[in-house]
């Protein structure tokens, strides 16, 4: 009989710490990798900035705080070894909770469904205890040999809780990369920052201007512009009414990197830049913003006129139109006209400008362009070339307000 009892606490001993750890690692993870972003935003936003977030020590926390509830419920309960993964339902039940936070949420605090959803899960949860207590406490102890039929029962229990929490978070894959890009800008991680979600053809307006900061703080806004999707024009790069409080970062901190705060009474993104650009408080950045944006814009003629007033392209200057960034040595290639262009010579109108000796641009320029007229069909054309040709402003400019499907904006929830 001494035997038997010595089993059965090794036996329980084994259940115990393996729930603890499974429970510990899936709530660490998803409370670091998957909701750390979200949390923090509603950090900020529900103490108005006041206090913030460290998403580490958060996860931490909570978690010890969880594993503490269900180290309790146990102790309360008493429920058999084989069924002791069910004192893990109310520290699930408040990770769910905790986690279950999305745009709406956070922009109208709301517990939403959660004020009845709790209350009777928790009824039932007492009734269902109470049951199995009733039904199993009396069991004949198990030998070690038949370990399984205890453990089995707890990690199936486990899992299924898993994933009923996993379940409950709504947010789009779309939100989470605008708030760990915004957290990395905030840190001054501005190369992360720019590589959050690069490999997605999924964005927002929002995402797209903080990636765009992200490489202007780097000198690399007009460089590697079209590397990313640009679905919103030039409000991909700033939106003077996009200023909402609830933000840790708002277009008025782009402002700032332009030179100068956004007055009340600038109501467009255009008259922005002409008042910077007809002070003196203007820099580097604010040019290629206003340069990008009419690119955006597909405003080639104002492009090719504004140009040359911030770049110095005189005759006298050795590889001046080389030196230029790439997304604008690709917009005067597209301006050209297409029979010199294709040879690299920049003729426009009457004038020759220059002939650019970036040989693999003018290469890919000709590729593009044969690939372009030899499908037929627009559809094919459309995802044949952004395939291959989809970072550069040649595609942008031809096909970005005919593409569909995969390439159109995936608005954010």
């Amino acid at each position: 009989m001494k035997r038997y009892s010595t089993s059965k606490q090794k036996t329980a001993g084994l259940i115990r710490y393996s729930c603890a750890l499974l429970f510990i690692l899936f709530s660490f993870c998803n409370l670091f990798f998957l909701q750390g972003e979200i949390l923090a935003e509603a950090q900020f936003v529900y103490s108005k900035g006041v206090t913030s977030y460290n998403i580490l020590i958060g996860a931490i926390v909570i978690t010890v705080v969880l594993q503490i509830i269900q180290w309790i419920v146990a102790l309360s309960s008493r429920l058999p070894s084989r069924w002791l993964a069910l004192s893990y339902l109310p520290s699930m039940l408040l990770l769910a909770m905790v986690t279950d936070v999305n745009k709406d949420a956070i922009i109208h605090f709301s517990f939403g469904a959660w004020i009845w959803v709790i209350p009777c899960i928790l009824c039932v949860y007492v009734l269902l205890v109470i049951a199995v207590k009733k039904l199993f406490n009396n069991e004949v102890p198990i030998r070690s040999k038949d370990i399984k039929s205890q453990i089995y029962p707890n990690f199936i229990i486990l899992f299924f809780l898993m994933l009923v929490v996993g379940a409950v978070p709504q947010s789009s894959d779309v939100y989470h990369y605008e708030l760990k890009a915004e957290r990395l800008i905030m840190e001054k991680d501005y190369e992360g920052a720019a590589k959050v979600g690069e490999r997605s053809l999924r964005t927002s307006a929002r995402l797209t201007r903080l990636r765009m900061y992200a490489l202007s703080k780097q000198g690399l806004l007009a460089e590697r512009l079209f590397d990313y999707p640009q679905h919103d024009g030039s409000r991909g790069l700033l939106d003077i009414a996009d200023t909402l409080s609830i933000e840790r970062f708002t277009s008025q901190d782009i402002c700032l990197h332009l030179g100068a705060f956004c007055g009340k009474s600038i109501k467009t993104t255009d008259r922005y830049y002409k008042l910077m650009l007809g002070d003196s408080i203007w820099n580097q950045h604010t040019v290629d913003y206003y340069l990008c944006s009419l690119l955006l814009d597909k405003n080639l003629k104002e492009f090719q006129r504004q140009l040359p007033r911030y770049y110095n392209l005189a005759d006298s200057v050795v590889g001046a139109y080389d030196n230029l960034p790439r997304a604008y040595r690709e917009a005067l290639l597209q301006i050209g006209a297409k029979k010199y262009a294709l040879q690299g010579k920049i003729v426009i109108g009457a004038d020759t400008l220059t002939t650019l000796s970036d040989f693999d641009m003018v290469a890919r320029f000709r590729d593009y362009n044969e690939l372009k007229d030899t499908l037929k069909d627009e559809t094919e054309r459309i995802n044949r070339t952004h395939r291959e040709f989809g970072n550069t402003y040649w595609w942008y400019c031809d096909f970005s307000q005919k593409a569909s499907g995969e390439l159109t904006k995936i608005e954010n929830d």
